[in-house]
């Protein structure tokens, strides 16, 4: 899916490029379907290619690959082909692509350095269980001493984890699983959604991020010419979140009944919040709703960039205390009883 992100937006931006500079639509389709890294991205262009050459207008050729380009990428191209402006809207296209590309870059960059200390934390843990602590935990059975609480501890989560590590590993995998399933279905999906923005700082990384979302979305739908009621439409299937998601199809029907924006907005407080209902309420007032969208877009993007940067200084002493617990609970419950055991010699 980021390398998918990535070969659209060169798409997009190449065939805009191609397509100023006077080139005919099957020749750049052609030049970019050899371009393409992606297998399936390849195959796909090689059949909308085919479709254009035999009559089909670019939006209908794409729509056969659903998967590859949406519903948003579609009808941005769809007004484009009807205005005449195809050129212009493949550079919206581009740029709000990058801004995606971008932002996923971040968010995989914020994670890499916790992965790797949970991927380090869990690998040591392995090797200690199964080749270290084994060989020393049948010295201390053979201790006549009472073993301390630390050791009595170890020695059975030791026992327990290499006995049954197998149905540990299952279990877990069967829990991921049933999770996945379980969040395709729309009302435990919403339940989790609004669940995880109950938690304060995941909330503000989830609020940024749908909301950085919405507002360039519906700014490319608007600036490529996309009436409100269809552009708010298309960005309900952009979100992730299914709180945003349901809010937005409300929004959706009150402008519907010839509302505004911001008068659906309003109702969802907790979601939207004031800094944002009051710039699109000026954007509507102003007439400069597209340009209004575009700050909120650029000012929420910086909030989860400086969030992200955030993110790994905030883990970091956690995960550090974390392994610092671990390792230290190990290295008493292995040097206590040895500290008994000669302590007992010295008295004999």
């Amino acid at each position: 899916m980021f390398n998918l992100t990535k070969e659209k937006m060169f798409f997009a931006e190449h065939l805009s490029l191609m397509m100023k500079g006077g080139m005919p639509l099957t020749e750049a389709l052609d030049i970019l379907k050899k371009e393409a890294k992606s297998k399936a991205f390849k195959k796909a262009l090689d059949d909308v290619l085919k479709r254009v050459l035999g009559g089909e207008s670019l939006t209908q050729s794409l729509s056969y690959h659903p998967k590859i380009f949406n519903r948003f990428f579609r009808n941005v191209i769809k007004i484009g082909e009807k205005s005449g402006t195809l050129e212009k809207n493949l550079k919206y296209l581009s740029l709000q692509l990058n801004q995606e590309f971008e932002m996923k870059k971040k968010i995989i960059g914020a994670l890499i350095y916790p992965g790797l200390v949970m991927t380090m934390a869990v690998a040591v843990s392995f090797f200690v269980s199964f080749f270290i602590l084994p060989k020393m935990l049948e010295v201390f059975r053979s201790l006549e001493i009472e073993l301390p609480l630390a050791t009595r501890i170890l020695i059975t989560s030791v026992s327990f984890f290499q006995n049954y590590w197998f149905l540990i590993i299952a279990g877990v995998t069967l829990i991921i699983l049933l999770l996945r399933i379980f969040l395709t279905l729309k009302f435990v999906r919403f339940y989790f959604d609004k669940t995880l923005l109950s938690f304060p700082f995941l909330a503000r990384i989830l609020q940024n991020l749908n909301l950085a979302r919405f507002a360039r979305t519906l700014h490319t739908l608007l600036k490529s010419g996309l009436p409100v009621v269809e552009a708010l439409e298309v960005c309900v299937n952009t979100l992730p979140n299914e709180v945003y998601k349901k809010s937005l199809i409300s929004v959706g029907l009150r402008v519907e009944g010839g509302e505004k924006i911001s008068d659906g907005l309003k109702d969802f407080p907790k979601i939207f919040p004031s800094v944002f209902f009051q710039m699109v309420v000026v954007g509507e007032r102003t007439g400069s709703l597209e340009e209004s969208l575009l700050y909120l877009a650029e000012f929420h993007e910086k909030e989860v960039d400086s969030i992200l940067k955030n993110l790994s200084g905030i883990l970091e002493p956690i995960l550090l205390i974390l392994v610092g617990v671990f390792v230290a609970f190990v290295a008493i419950a292995i040097i206590t009883p040895i500290y008994q055991f000669t302590g007992q010699l010295r008295f004999r």
